[in-house]
Formats: structure tokens, sequence, C-alpha cells
């Protein structure tokens, strides 16, 4: 009778255990710590996805509110969901990620259904994610003993057809890098995924058109976006890629002679009246197709006129639809520093010029346009017409001499935004505004010469630090207070083109430091742009003061920039049709770099090895130019008394086992050793002895 009594008495505990368990499974927050703010309950569909290296995924959840609080994803402190990434064996990978907005105010008890896009790692292997709410200066929700919810991610391997060749100094059609830095190795992926996700083939008016788009939010082909693509493309894809899109650009060409901001493949266009740079991006563009194909193609007819033609009735147009006497300089709307949203429309309207168009001369449009001077006179230098040639060397010294005289401060030292050519006054004064894209663009056309180039870069890095920017990519600092633009991308500083971060001008920005003699200091700020595009996965369109990525993804701007910064910047790779100069600021690290043109058939690679132990740098390089040129290796030592020359007495350099001679060249902060040398297979040795 009491082992029955037992045994009723067992069933039923497990019978009153069960229910008790069935009930804390339909309501988790009996569950949970007494008078607890912040609990929830992530409900995730799938338990594991499998994907290739930085594929974009959505993950749909259901999320519960248990706790006291209302959850709003808008004003002070508000409320996101995210996730941590971890490794298969749980570890913390990244604990920051992107913020996801609930798509309405949640009460306690109530749920809310969303999906989220994330990308996956860029590396290949096998993660964990682990989704979590999170009131954004307060705290994780995981960290008030709230439960988090995982998914399984396995992530496979992208290959591309340049992996498949072995990274040496033969030749061979591929580009391949590897350095002893990690995310410079890691932002190759990245690069690659952004060209591809972008490229676009369609019929147009001059035939079959290949390009790319600006990024995932602007399918079309934009000038200026797809001018500052070419340092990325011209390593990866063949010469159609490189010509079509601007052939079918000029095929829009207006009677006046300007040009449309972008093309679709539909025939549709459109041209943001705001700004005045669209036809010096083209010529920009034009040029540095022009260099790597020679001058033949500039004969090439669009539409029964000369593509040389063409350019130069495109940049004609702007002397005389934009151009102001009072400054002899071009005119534009008053915008935030390159931008082209206007101060007082809030919708579409900002991008158009009308009767209430605030206008002003700018720092950014003089500095594109004396750019594309320079080009277009070396474009007709190469087809021999001296009379262009001169014409337009004489219009860039009139650009450059008048926006020296009016825009430069030598008391701030950086050019002001813009004077205003209207009434208008501000409460505050925006001479005091450092116009990143302005300014960068001043050093890339020589607008500024070295000591004004000198002075914007530190100044560059003074306000990154002075305003708490992440990178060196913010673009005006400090930004408009608060309601002087009325678009509600730009009414709060550190928004947009209002102060917030683009990599479009921070990667030509570092990619200036390094020609200009700052390249320590250029390989931190580019390592820095690195990681965070990394942490993001993916280049943003912009992003905030902290890093956290904002706008179109796959945002073809910032891998061109970076990429100039890197290729041209950091490897010192110059590579033309029939030039090249290697000047390799690798320092102290280790670096393979292969790279290859399509366009030309054109090759260099080098393998830079510096030895700590013996003082030693072993440089060996190869390439299929037959010419000779200039080898300019930034010094991994500093010279042993003030004076730059007393570094030569300790240096011996050999190319091939013969004692050669040498100069040390200075270029501010860097020092460099000097070679004439041909580039096909050398070995180069260089020792430094006290």
């Amino acid at each position: 009778m009491k082992t029955a009594n037992k045994i009723l008495l067992g069933g039923i505990l497990l019978i009153l255990a069960g229910l008790g368990l069935y009930f804390l499974l339909l309501n988790p927050s009996q569950n949970l710590p007494p008078n607890s703010d912040y609990s929830c309950r992530i409900h995730i569909s799938k338990k594991q996805i499998t994907v290739e290296e930085g594929e974009k995924i959505d993950i749909p959840l259901r999320i519960q509110n248990f706790g006291k609080k209302t959850w709003k994803s808008q004003g002070s402190h508000p409320y996101f969901l995210s996730y941590h990434l971890r490794n298969e064996r749980g570890e913390m990978l990244q604990h920051e990620n992107p913020r996801f907005p609930l798509p309405h105010t949640v009460g306690p008890t109530q749920s809310t259904e969303i999906t989220i896009n994330i990308r996956s790692p860029l590396q290949k292997g096998s993660y964990i994610l682990e989704f979590d709410m999170v009131r954004e200066g307060i705290t994780w929700f995981k960290d008030q003993n709230s439960p988090t919810a995982q998914i399984s991610l396995q992530v496979k391997d992208r290959t591309w057809k340049d992996d498949e060749y072995p990274l040496n100094l033969e030749y061979g059609p591929f580009t391949q890098f590897h350095t002893s830095i990690p995310s410079i190795n890691q932002i190759y992926e990245l690069i690659r995924l952004t060209l591809d996700q972008n490229q676009v083939q369609f019929k147009g008016k001059t035939g079959l058109v290949s390009g790319f788009s600006a990024g995932t939010d602007y399918p079309q082909i934009w000038l200026r976006d797809a001018n500052t693509i070419i340092p990325a493309s011209r390593y990866f894809y063949p010469k159609s890629f490189l010509t079509s899109w601007l052939e079918e650009h000029l095929a829009f060409q207006m009677k006046n002679g300007a040009l449309q901001d972008w093309v679709d493949s539909q025939g549709n266009f459109d041209k943001n009246t705001t700004a005045s740079d669209q036809e010096s991006s083209a010529v920009q563009a034009a040029y540095q197709i022009y260099s790597l194909l020679g001058p033949s193609w500039l004969k090439k007819s669009i539409q029964g006129k000369k593509l040389i033609q063409r350019l130069d009735r495109a940049l004609s147009s702007l002397f005389k639809s934009r151009w102001n006497s009072q400054y002899g300089l071009i005119t534009g709307a008053h915008t935030a520093d390159w931008g082209d949203v206007d101060m007082v429309d809030k919708d579409q309207k900002a991008i158009y010029v009308d009767d209430r168009t605030h206008w002003t001369v700018d720092i950014y449009d003089q500095s594109m346009l004396h750019h594309a001077c320079l080009n277009l006179a070396r474009m007709w230098e190469a087809l021999g017409r001296k009379d262009r040639t001169s014409h337009w060397k004489h219009q860039a010294q009139i650009i450059k001499e008048n926006t020296n005289q009016w825009l430069w401060q030598e008391d701030k030292g950086f050019y002001r935004i813009h004077l205003h050519l209207v009434p208008l006054q501000h409460s505050f004064s925006e001479d005091n505004m450092y116009a990143l894209g302005g300014n960068t663009e001043a050093i890339l056309s020589s607008i500024a010469d070295e000591e004004k180039a000198s002075q914007i870069i530190l100044e560059a890095l003074e306000r990154q630090k002075t305003f708490k920017i992440s990178t060196i990519s913010g673009v005006l600092l400090p930004p408009y207070p608060p309601d002087i633009f009325a678009h509600p991308l730009m009414d709060e500083p550190y928004e947009y083109q209002n102060g917030a971060q683009w990599d479009w001008f921070g990667g030509k920005l570092i990619y200036a430091m390094f020609e200009h003699g700052f390249s320590r200091k250029a390989k931190e700020k580019l390592i820095e742009v690195l990681r965070k595009n990394l942490s993001n996965k993916i280049f943003f369109e912009w992003h905030d003061r902290k890093g956290n990525g904002h706008g179109s993804d796959f945002y073809c701007g910032s891998a061109g920039s970076i990429s100039k910064a890197l290729y041209e910047g950091y490897f010192g790779v110059r590579m033309n049709q029939n030039q090249l100069s290697l000047e390799p600021k690798i320092g102290k690290d280790d670096a393979q770099i292969h790279l290859y043109q399509p366009a030309n058939d054109r090759f260099v690679a080098y393998d830079y090895d510096f030895k700590p132990e013996s003082d030693k740098l072993i440089f060996r390089y190869n390439s299929n130019f037959a010419s000779r040129g200039k080898l300019a290796i930034l010094s991994p030592w500093t010279p042993p008394s003030p004076n730059p020359a007393s570094l030569q007495n300790h240096l011996k350099v050999f190319i091939d086992g013969e004692s050669v001679d040498f100069s040390i060249q200075r270029r501010n902060r860097d020092l460099f050793i000097i070679l004439e040398t041909d580039f096909r297979h050398h070995r180069i040795e260089i020792s430094f002895s006290d």
C-alpha cells in the first residue's frame, strides 16, 4: 500500500511538474526575474543557414515583450533588434553589429514580427548568430538576464577567377595581393563583391553598354560615381567596362554641351542641377581611360562627333552656363560641400535649382574643374592640338589663381566651403567648417601646393580628434546646425552629407596623405577605414560618427576610393599604357602583389620582404613593361641624425648582387630610397648598418 501511494504521489508530482513546465512555456515571463524592465523572447523559425561569403541573408523573427517598458525605435535611448557574432565554439567575434528598428511600438505582453537583412562574414567557416534586443545607450537585454536566440551560420568560400592562379612574380591575367596586415588582405573580398554586385550590361544608344551602378539603391550609371570606380575596376574588368558606359553618357549630351548625371538600361536619364561636377567627372574618367588605352580611343566617333570633341564641349559648357565674372569661378547651389541637396526643399526637388536657389562659388567644384582642365589639356596634347592644349592650361591657371585668392584661408590652413553670391547670412560662420570633399580634391587637382596640402592634411587629422569621428572620413566638421537644411536626410548634424562619414572622400584623402609625405599616418587611417567596413561586412554609402553604416550598400564610391588609396597609395603602383612607376610604402610590413590590367594586358608584381633581425629589405619585382622608370621605396629606417642625407651613409643597395648608386629624397615626413631601373625580374637588397 505504501509502495502504491508512493507511485501515485510520484505520478501526481510528474503531472504537476509537466503542467508547470507547460505554463512556463506558455507564459515565459513567469520564468524571469521579478520586476524585469528589459525582458523578451525571440523566436526564429530557422535553425541553420548556409550561404557564401558576403551574401545577403533575410531572417524572419518574432519578438515578444515580457518587460514593463514600451519599446520604441525613435527618440531618446531607442530600442533595436541586433545580434552578436560568435565562432562555432561560442567565443565572441563581434559584439556590436547593425541595429534594426522595430516596425511599430511594442508594449508589455505585445509581440511583433520583423524580417532583417544581414551580411554573412567575409571568411568561410562556422558561426553562431546570437540575436538580442538593445536599448541604445542603456543596456543589452541579455545583460538583464533576458534569453537570446541563436542560429547556426555556415559560410562557404566564394571563389573568383583570379584565385585560380598562384600569387607569384610571373605574367598572368589576375590580380591578387597578400600582406602581413589582416584587414588589408580581407578587403580584397569586399572590393570584388562590390564590383560584382553592381556590374550592369544593357543595349543602349551606342550598342552594348557595360559598366557599374553606384550601389544597390542607385541602379543607374552615374557619372561622378563611375569616375570614382575606375581605380578598382581597371584591375578586374575588360576594356568595355571602362569605355562603353562613358560613350553612352556622351551620346546623351545636351545641345549646350552639358551632360546628364545618370543614364539607365531603359534609356532614362536625369541631372541633379544643384551640382556642377558632372562634366568635370566625365573628363577625369576619360583621362583615366586614355592613360590605359592611348590617344586613339579619343578619336572614336560618338554619333558623328569625336569623343574628344564631346569632352571639350562638355567642359566648355561650365564656363558658359555656370561662370561668375565677379570671382572668375564657376557656380553651384548652396549644398553641403560636394553634396547635391539644397537648403530649401524637403523632398526630391532638393536636387534641382529653381528661383529659390541660393547660389555660391565653392571649393569642390573649382577643384574638380581645375583637375579636368589639366586632364583635357594633356589629352589634346597627345593628339597634337597645341591650340586646345594651350587653351585648357590657361583655363586651369585662371581657376587655380582665383580659387586661391578667394577661397584659401591662410589663418585656418584650409579652403572655405564657399562664398555666397546672393544675400544670405547665417547666424554662424561657415568659414570654420572644414569641407573634406572640396579640400581633398584641391590637393588631388594641384590647386593646393605642397605647403597648403600639408596644412589641409594636418587639419583633417586634428578635426577627426576634435569631433570624435571614428575614421578620417567625416565630410563636414563642424556640420551645419539643426534645421539649416530642410530635407530630413540633412536637417540634423552628422547625418548624410551634413557631416557624416563618407569613405568616398576619406579614401581619397588617405591617398593624398600617401602622395604628400604622410605615409605612416596614412596607413594608420587606411586600416581604421578598412576595419570599419569589414566590421559592417559591406561598403555602405555613409556612416555615422561611430561608424555604423547607412544608405545604399555595396557602394562603389567607397570601394573605388579605398582601392586608389590601397593600390596607388600603400602599394605605390602607377601603371598606364606606356609608363610604370613603383613607390611601395610598405615600411616594416611584408607584402606580395600581382596587378593585371585586362584593358591593355599590362602587369606588375612584387614581393616586399622586410627582415628586422638583420635590418635588411629584400624587394623582388617583375613586369612586362619594356621601358625604364623610377623606383622609390619608402625607407623603413629613420635617419640617425636630423639631416636626412645621413641615412645614405648607413645604407647599401644591391641589384641582382651588384652594388648600385641611389639617392635619398625627402617628401614631407617620408624618406624614399630612389633608383632608376627597368622592371624585368630583378632582386634588390637594401641593408642598414650602424
